[in-house]
Order: C-alpha cells, then structure tokens, then sequence
C-alpha cells in the first residue's frame, strides 16, 4: 500500500482503479505524455489495428482524430490480484462516446469496449503490460 495526503493508505485496489480511470481520461485529452506513463515501455496493444508496441500504438494517439472529441464512461473493473503480488488482471466494460462535428455534418458515435489488461508493479507504481481492447458493439 502506497501513502496518500492525511496518512491514509491506497489498496492496490484503488491504485489498479486509478490506473484505469487515468487511462480513460489520458485517451480523452490525447494526452501522449500521461499514456507514455501508464504503460510498460514494452507494453504490447491488441485492438481495431492489430497487436502494435506502445510506441506504434501511442503514434495512432498523435495522429488526427477521426473525431474531434471522446468520453471513456469506466465501469468497474473486475481485478484479480493475490495478496502481496506485483502482476495484477483487470477485467474493464466502457462505454465510449465519440462525437462528431456537427458543423461538418458528422454523427456521432457510441461504442461498447471491453479491456483486458495485466498491469504489473515496477518501481512502486502499476502499469499496463499488455492489453486487449475489444469493440462489443457500435451504434
């Protein structure tokens, strides 16, 4: 357990929850220097593109949005994590709204995610080793 303001101790629990939650909020803002730090530097990304490294992964995050704005709506995640371990599962629903320019006439867009991440605890923080992100629907 890792300290807070006040002397009250964060579970790794809410760490692995925090890691999620700034995921979202990183992904959101397109914030490359905040991902770079939620990430394995040798992290490997399966999703829409195939599986990618983080650094082909984070050059899709600089790249032109296809919309100009996203909200990750996290759902819990389910955690699987042995007392004392530094790799923990983390089993995420999200829903993400992506919204078009309407000014361009462009739509908007909703999709259902699921995330399956092995976060791992290098150097007292957690960070994401691998993930799989998959699109359960879209509409």
């Amino acid at each position: 357990m890792s300290g807070q303001p006040g002397g009250r101790a964060v579970s790794a629990h809410d760490e692995l929850r925090a890691l999620i939650q700034r995921y979202a909020r990183a992904a959101d803002q397109r914030d490359v220097d905040e991902l770079v730090e939620l990430f394995h530097p040798g992290a490997e990304i399966t999703g829409a593109r195939g599986t990618q490294t983080l650094d082909e992964w984070l050059e899709t995050m600089r790249a032109p949005r296809t919309f100009p704005a996203s909200m990750h709506m996290i759902g819990d995640p389910l955690i699987a994590l042995e007392e004392g371990s530094h790799r923990a599962s983390l089993d995420t629903y999200a829903v993400v709204y992506q919204l078009g320019d309407s000014t361009a006439g462009q739509g908007d867009l909703t999709l259902g995610i699921h995330y399956v991440d092995e976060a791992v605890s290098e150097s007292g923080r957690w960070v994401i080793r691998r993930r799989s992100a998959r699109t359960l629907w879209m509409r």
